[in-house]
């Protein structure tokens, strides 16, 4: 028999989790909200990584540090200086980076590439990180390797599959499946959160919590949108600010208010522009209760 039950299914909207949400204060400073860092991508897919670092910057956090390499710091500086850099070029330096950084959150991902080195980068992060977004080619690199995946998700984890990569990770869950009976499948073989990408984005929560996200619109079908969408998420997760579910519900609600506000021809360095006024309706109240 089947526990359906015990899963909690709720529409996603500001009421769930505006009261947590991390706004600048009067008395804050740059680190009050925290220090995101974020896994630089490849030299030909620094745009991911510059997408969601500018997302996270401009809705949860004053600070955000990109791990980049002698390929990429050069790059990162040029086209954005206001980003913290950490020049990383070896698994052992990076170590030592982990171990010395005060790190609130962490996404890895974007732009990742999906190769041997980087399962071993996303393994060792999330042995050492507690709050860590996973999107991308850092999830999709596990493919012949789900176990260690799977044992490595825990409640402060969140993954932020679409669907193709959904299948990848999970390849036992039916492609026939409603897309809320596939979460349900998933929650079973992992105990973390995940943000299931569509039309209707489906957050689930490591204990079973479910929200569907209807505040969207189909412009948001356009590259980089993942990349933006991850970056709005992981500056909203942190022990003073949000748990992943709610940060999960909270960044696919702004970035479809985005997308609605915005309307045709949307890409996703519009989707950017558009954080100051969402964040500004959100606050006023300007929201469909």
């Amino acid at each position: 028999m089947h526990n359906t039950h015990i899963y909690k299914t709720i529409k996603n909207s500001p009421n769930l989790w505006l009261k947590n949400f991390p706004w600048k204060k009067p008395s804050g400073h740059k680190y009050s909200r925290g220090k995101v860092t974020i896994y630089g991508g490849k030299k030909e897919l620094v745009g991911a990584t510059i997408l969601s670092s500018l997302a996270a910057l401009k809705t949860g956090t004053g600070s955000v540090k990109i791990i980049c390499s002698k390929n990429t710091l050069h790059i990162y500086s040029v086209k954005f200086p206001s980003v913290l850099k950490a020049e990383i070029n070896n698994i052992s330096e990076l170590k030592k980076f982990l171990k010395k950084e005060k790190i609130t959150s962490m996404l890895i991902g974007p732009g990742a590439g999906s190769n041997k080195k980087i399962k071993e980068i996303t393994k060792l992060i999330l042995k050492k990180v507690k709050y860590v977004v996973l999107d991308a080619d850092a999830l999709t690199c596990f493919k012949n390797d789900l176990k260690s995946l799977y044992l490595l998700l825990d409640k402060n984890k969140i993954i932020t599959p679409h669907m193709a990569e959904f299948h990848k990770i999970f390849p036992r869950i039916k492609k026939s499946n409603s897309n809320i009976e596939k979460i349900k499948a998933a929650s079973k073989l992992v105990k973390s959160n995940i943000v299931l990408k569509g039309p209707n984005t489906i957050i689930l929560s490591y204990d079973k919590k479910i929200a569907i996200n209807y505040h969207s619109s189909p412009e948001l079908a356009v590259i980089g949108s993942g990349d933006v969408l991850s970056g709005l998420i992981v500056s909203l997760i942190g022990k003073e600010k949000m748990n992943p579910f709610l940060a999960g519900c909270a960044a696919t609600w702004l970035h479809g208010d985005i997308a609605k506000k915005y309307g045709k021809g949307l890409i996703s360095e519009d989707i950017i522009k558009g954080i100051p006024s969402a964040l500004k309706r959100l606050k006023d109240g300007r929201f469909i209760k």
